[in-house]
């Protein structure tokens, strides 16, 4: 394949609670079209499987990460994805994922493990009787937090927050308690999945423990099977070098900077602006001025 910084066009998704953009995505739901180059046009599946291991440097039919900003106005539902384990009892697509907060109100949270104590009964109990935030540990959380949130754990995003998620690829979501919440489009509460959500969650994960970023440290902030995740700050050019194990997403969190690679055109990435660099292709990031820089390895 022809290896070079792929650029995708941004497809939103609106919720009761805000907003979804999603950047680089191979879910049928949503697929990404890619914005320049001479793959200009070509969704990201298709990619994958004209390429496959050529572009994520491992075996398997799909594109295995999904990134996207998540702009919260309200709070989403208190809900839980599978995980590997726990989807055989749920039913769905595992989703492991991480939280990095691009920016929050004052007083802004996050909400992810159960409260010491709370189990399946008394989790059912809160939920049929409306104490489900008291079930839930709460972060209250700046710009620069990170939480990550393995498959099974039962978590919630305040109003007020600005994140960008990377997570597997999936669109398998429980709600557990939605607020009481009347859908304006249907005039009806959005359905529940208790039974489900029940079945999805890891009794054994404690509460996550929330992150600081510290781009002095080159070590991944963020490390599990699915993906590793790094945050940079760069005054200079750096060199990534080239893997045939996985792919790069670089994501632009403050600044701008130029993604070089060899025998491609050079991607100017401003902020909110992303790039998905092959396996196999190594790149020279220059930053304009100061640039936060966030890696997503797959």
């Amino acid at each position: 394949m022809k290896r070079y910084p792929i650029t995708f066009e941004i497809q939103e998704r609106k919720a009761l609670w805000g907003r979804e953009l999603w950047l680089v995505s191979a879910h049928p739901s949503q697929p990404s079209v890619v914005a320049n180059g001479p793959y200009a046009g070509r969704s990201l599946p298709d990619l994958q499987a004209s390429f496959g291991a050529e572009l994520t440097g491992k075996p398997g039919a799909g594109f295995p990460l999904l990134v996207k900003i998540i702009e919260s106005r309200d709070r989403l539902s208190l809900q839980v994805h599978p995980s590997e384990a726990t989807a055989s009892l749920s039913g769905g697509d595992p989703k492991t994922e991480m939280w990095y907060v691009l920016g929050a109100d004052p007083g802004a949270a996050l909400f992810a493990g159960l409260q010491k104590g709370i189990g399946r009964d008394a989790l059912s109990r809160a939920v049929r009787e409306g104490g489900a935030e008291e079930a839930v540990v709460r972060f209250e959380v700046q710009r620069g937090d990170a939480l990550f949130i393995p498959g099974g754990l039962v978590h919630s995003i305040g109003g007020g927050c600005r994140l960008y998620e990377v997570q597997q690829t999936s669109d398998t979501t429980w709600r557990l308690y939605d607020w009481n919440r009347i859908d304006a489009q249907t005039g009806r509460p959005r359905p529940l999945h208790v039974h489900e959500g029940l079945e999805a969650i890891d009794w054994t994960l404690p509460p996550p423990t929330l992150l600081r970023a510290d781009p002095s440290n080159k070590g991944a902030l963020i490390s599990c099977a699915p993906f590793r995740f790094f945050v940079r700050d760069l005054a200079s050019e750096i060199a990534l070098s080239a893997s045939m194990e996985g792919f790069r997403i670089l994501f632009v969190d403050a600044g701008s900077c130029r993604v070089l690679m060899e025998g491609a055109e050079p991607v100017s990435l401003d902020r909110d602006a992303c790039a998905l660099i092959p396996a196999g292709g190594a790149c020279q990031v220059v930053p304009t001025g100061v640039c936060r820089l966030l890696i997503a390895e797959g």
